[in-house]
């Protein structure tokens, strides 16, 4: 019968345990990276390689990993149920508006990203640089105009924001200006000047309604007096006609042909009487 002394025992312990040792450490340092995601590999804290959606493997003790998210992802600028992280800006009349805003974008070069900010690119980078670029071009209008131009506004902030990050290997999609809000100051400030101008216009009304009327009296007063003239002109040529010879023809064309019963006794002249 064959028997294993101490020597061999120790020996075959020491062999298994080297064996399983090095079977658990090649399989910890095999890993898999899922879609939408890569593995930056540093040698000695020196990246050596950008591992791809797979199984991948490392070198024990010698090589780190990190994971990055490259699938595109959605950075809020708002109040969420985790911080609040709306943005406070001034325009150029110094009223402050609050902004929820929302930037999507994706990784298009990790190896960049992560050389620059070191898988902290979203605090140390993005929010900071998004906010920068949105308090910039704000504070080029005044409230009335960001009202007015708010399309041309979010365009010039998606167009520098997709130019910043671009510089570090991301690109943006889309940004968009979700809501605003403006301060309470300004919120009373708008409805007294809509009093104010709605008693303006009531002004301007009754104005321009007693300028109608006012004009009106004018008018008949003109018309008035040019009825006089008209008809003083022609009781004037009425009066330039009754000539002593028409007046006659005119008291002989009147009378009925009937004598006076009552006559002057100094005058030849008939006169009537009537009772």
């Amino acid at each position: 019968m064959f028997r294993i002394n101490e020597r061999n025992l120790i020996g075959i312990v020491f062999t298994g345990f080297i064996t399983i040792f090095i079977i658990g450490l090649v399989l910890s340092n095999c890993y898999s990276v899922n879609t939408g995601e890569v593995a930056v590999i540093s040698t000695f804290g020196k990246i050596t390689r950008i591992d791809t959606e797979g199984l991948n493997f490392k070198i024990p003790f010698v090589q780190s990993k990190d994971y990055m998210e490259t699938r595109e992802k959605t950075y809020i600028f708002g109040k969420t149920d985790e911080q609040d992280t709306t943005l406070v800006v001034s325009t150029k009349d110094m009223q402050s508006i609050l902004i929820d805003l929302t930037v999507q974008a994706n990784i298009t070069d990790p190896e960049k990203l992560y050389r620059a900010f070191h898988n902290k690119h979203e605090y140390r980078f993005i929010r900071p640089r998004v906010k920068e670029v949105v308090q910039a071009t704000i504070a080029r209008y005044t409230i009335e105009e960001f009202v007015s131009k708010r399309a041309e506004i979010s365009r010039i902030i998606n167009e520098d924001i997709a130019d910043d990050l671009a510089e570090y290997g991301m690109n943006v999609s889309n940004v968009s200006i979700v809501n605003h809000d403006f301060s309470d100051e300004y919120e009373k400030a708008i409805e007294m000047k809509k009093v104010a101008e709605q008693a303006v216009e009531r002004a301007k009304a009754e104005q321009e309604k007693l300028k109608v009327e006012a004009e009106n009296r004018v008018k008949l007063a003109e018309y008035a007096l040019k009825e006089k003239e008209l008809q003083a002109k022609a009781n004037e040529i009425e009066s330039n006609s009754l000539s002593p010879q028409l007046l006659k023809k005119m008291a002989i064309e009147k009378w009925n042909g009937v004598l006076p019963k009552v006559q002057s006794p100094n005058n030849n002249n008939l006169i009537s009487i009537d009772y």
